[in-house]
């Protein structure tokens, strides 16, 4: 029998923490739009002061404006109506906390009530910048995702939990050949010991530590350490908890859905190829026949949702398997409902070509479901896997998922981005630009640095001498242009450097569970939620990105149209199969 996601998400409870960012948005229209029996959907916020408005907003100005009011639901708005809209916003309702206290930041009423109703999780909230300072890093990254454990513990009707991290935990396993399975890999350090260790120094040492730590244990930067280390925590304390854990690579703007291009904030990726095409960078410390592992907002939403299903009907399954036992009813093997036998551990290819560790040719050919498995016992390959998978029925361990790219054979290099990029730039400026695109990729950083300060930083420091002169040369006005400019400038350096250890190295992270997940599911659900890497045309896709920043992000795309998006290599082979 096959499952449709929509009921089981039918008259249930969702509670979101990071709600109000840019996964979350999505992920919050996606439930209205494809799943909107939801009985409601609990998002954690706080009151923020909008610097677009001046002004501070409440609880409640926040969710309309800031997360309703977003321009991310205006085609359901327009799909179904005033009306409808209205009824579907009843549903969305603003609960006041913050990750990083003790309980959420919840008052014991609405613990109460979360605990009473919630029937699913998302953790999403998460500090992204790379250079936090480590102890707020590990507060938000790390403790914040305990707490939110914690508070899952308390919820009487859970069903399933999803914590969303970072494929670059495993940071340290580089290259094409190293395959990073859906699996923890351990630290080499006690996660709780190295807590305890940051959270006992002060302001001042956290500040030198920081390098020496991340350093030491080979982290590029503060985001990647202490989401590596609430991984481990979370597994270790997730007790009965119906958790799994969500790994995206590297999001980038929606492919589908909302609509092609859909973006409201700036990752390290996205900064880059902002200042790129207003011309303020032109040059970057990037290897261009490295692999690129972005993947759509679209699809990480659609793994999310897919595992919050499957986790669901995981434990109802075991539930029903343990009643039948325990009243002595003789019963089959309980299969997982997510049709990959391991949860923490996908088998290893010797390279990324054979099998694309992770693409449906490799999942054909490495994996099998437990079904399968109790009905070829006999065979000595499925035997094998079957003893050395660990499974959470078995274990307790969390299933993994990794939202990425790199183990398909359709995957982005940053060469095959720029090229995109620089056709759909040529000959065009935009309004808002220095100037046009001119952009030197290179892997040598004595050059770089030579020609950041040749052609970058030397001019503004010689336009700041002549702006600061007597009228008509210079001007206040033309003063604070310039120091814009420079706040660019040294910006869009910052970027190269934070970004340099993604552009300078590459990875392989599997993603078996994640394709697996499609399995069972009607034909609705399969198409609604889809992940399919080779759905991405990525020479459109890179110009649909800058697009996208040109109008959700600047506010303004001059003589740059939206691309068309062509139909995939999947659905083109599904047509010409189909009557």
């Amino acid at each position: 029998m096959s499952l449709d996601i929509r009921a089981g998400f039918s008259n249930r409870t969702v509670f979101i923490t990071g709600g109000t960012g840019f996964v979350g948005k999505v992920l919050l229209y996606r439930i209205l739009k494809d799943i909107p029996d939801v009985t409601c959907i609990y998002l954690l916020m706080r009151g923020k002061r909008s610097r677009r408005l001046k002004k501070y907003l409440n609880l409640q100005e926040r969710l309309e404006l800031e997360v309703l009011g977003s321009p991310c639901f205006e085609p359901l708005r327009q799909q179904v109506g005033d009306a409808k809209w209205r009824e579907l916003c009843q549903k969305v309702k603003a609960v006041q906390g913050d990750i990083t206290l003790d309980h959420v930041g919840l008052s014991a009423k609405d613990r109460e009530m979360l605990a009473k109703e919630t029937n699913f999780i998302v953790h999403l909230a998460a500090t992204v910048n790379f250079s936090e300072r480590l102890d707020l890093a590990l507060n938000m990254n790390t403790l914040g995702g305990l707490r939110v454990l914690a508070l899952a513990k308390t919820c009487r009707h859970l069903e399933a939990m999803v914590h969303v991290s970072t494929c670059y935990v495993n940071y340290r396993r580089k290259g094409r050949q190293v395959v990073n399975e859906e699996r923890l890999y351990p630290l080499g350090f006690d996660p709780e010991e190295m807590c305890k260790r940051v959270l006992a120094m002060n302001p001042n040492e956290v500040e030198v530590q920081s390098a020496v730590l991340l350093k030491e244990h080979s982290f590029p930067n503060t985001y990647t350490f202490t989401k590596s280390i609430g991984e481990q925590l979370i597994y270790k304390h997730k007790e009965s908890v119906p958790i799994v854990v969500v790994r995206p690579s590297i999001v980038g703007c929606s492919y589908r859905d909302p609509f092609p291009g859909w973006v409201d904030a700036l990752t390290a990726a996205g900064g880059l190829l902002l200042t790129i095409s207003l011309g303020v960078v032109h040059e970057v410390l990037c290897d261009k026949d490295l692999i690129a592992d972005v993947i759509p907002v679209d699809y990480v939403v659609n793994i999310i949702l897919k595992a919050l299903f499957k986790t669901q009907q995981h434990y109802k399954t075991r539930r029903l398997h343990a009643a039948s036992k325990k009243s002595g009813d003789v019963v089959t093997p309980v299969q997982r409902v997510s049709g990959a036998v391991c949860g923490s551990a996908t088998p290893v290819f010797a390279d990324a070509k054979a099998g694309a560790a992770g693409s449906k040719v490799g999942t054909d050919s490495a994996m099998a479901t437990e079904a399968s498995i109790f009905a070829v016992g006999k065979s000595p390959e499925v035997d094998d896997l079957a003893r050395s998978a660990t499974t959470e029925a078995d274990q307790g361990l969390p299933f993994i998922y990794q939202a990425a790219t790199s183990a398909s054979e359709n995957r982005a290099t940053w060469g095959r981005m720029h090229t995109s990029l620089a056709d759909y730039m040529r000959g065009k400026r935009h309004p808002k630009g220095l100037s046009q695109m001119d952009l030197t990729l290179t892997t040598n950083q004595p050059y770089y640095r030579v020609r950041y300060y040749l052609l970058r930083y030397m001019p503004y420091v010689a336009l700041l001498s002549m702006v600061k002169l007597p009228p008509p040369i210079g001007s206040p006005q033309k003063l604070e242009l310039v120091k814009k400019l420079g706040r660019a400038v040294r910006r869009a350096d910052l970027l190269t450097w934070e970004f340099l250890d993604f552009t300078l190295n590459e990875w392989i992270y599997a993603f078996v569970n994640a394709s697996l997940l499609d399995d069972g599911l009607d034909e609705y659900s399969r198409k609604t939620f889809r992940f399919d890497p080779y759905s991405i045309n990525w020479y459109t896709y890179t110009q649909v990105y800058a697009y996208g920043i040109f109008k959700h992000i600047i506010g303004e795309t001059g003589d740059f149209k939206m691309p068309k998006v062509p139909l995939s290599a999947t659905e083109v082979l599904e047509r010409a199969s189909s009557l």
